[in-house]
């Protein structure tokens, strides 16, 4: 009879251990899947990229610098994915870095990349964009991606990338951040009036602009 008792002990002592143990597991996934959330949704107040401090000759802090291929085309790379505006200044793409047919029919030279303005519906697309406007004839799907765009989109591409009309040269890169929606870009459609929507859900676009030294 004891011993019976004592084994009814034993069990009720490794059954709650068992029940501690899942409520212990169980807190540490829902702890793990909240700190999981906030990091992935952090407030972009306070995400902040920091880039290299840049000295004048006399010391002072500046925010352009002077970069050049290396720097030009991983940025282009990232336009999409991190919603980066690249902008060419100066004359630097006398014909643009392609042309697009205005509401008249007419060719215009465009001298920024925005690639969340155009209508490219895959990732695969955008990626073959991209390689076409970077290295021209030289990629080799260069031809049917032109012919592609100009039939859908009413877009020219140069025959020359970007990769060979900057060569060696070097540019001034200066970077620049501002809302969507005050824009009229997003879901705003009012260009340059005031946005009623909450800043903290304002969408944030970064523009990388690039000008002759």
């Amino acid at each position: 009879m004891e011993n019976a008792a004592d084994a009814l002990k034993l069990a009720a002592w490794v059954l709650i251990f068992v029940l501690a143990l899942s409520i212990a597991m169980n807190a540490f996934s829902t702890t793990r899947a909240a700190s999981n959330t906030i990091l992935n949704n952090k407030d972009r107040e306070y995400d902040y990229t920091y880039v290299e401090e840049n000295l004048d000759g006399s010391g002072n802090v500046v925010t352009d610098r002077v970069v050049g291929l290396e720097s030009i085309v991983p940025a282009i790379y990232k336009s999409y994915q991190e919603n980066y505006k690249i902008v060419f200044e100066n004359g630097i793409f006398p014909n643009g870095v392609y042309k697009q047919e205005d509401e008249t029919g007419v060719m215009q030279p465009i001298n920024y990349i925005d690639l969340r303005r155009e209508t490219l519906g895959s990732d695969t697309q955008r990626e073959e964009f991209v390689m076409s406007i970077l290295y021209g004839t030289k990629y080799d799907k260069f031809q049917d991606v032109k012919n592609t765009v100009r039939e859908n989109m009413g877009i020219a591409l140069n025959d020359t990338g970007i990769y060979d009309t900057i060569g060696n040269r070097r540019l001034k890169e200066s970077i620049g951040i501002y809302y969507q929606e005050e824009l009229g870009e997003g879901n705003n459609p009012n260009q340059g009036e005031e946005s009623n929507v909450p800043e903290a859900n304002k969408t944030e676009k970064r523009v990388i602009t690039y000008s002759n030294i």
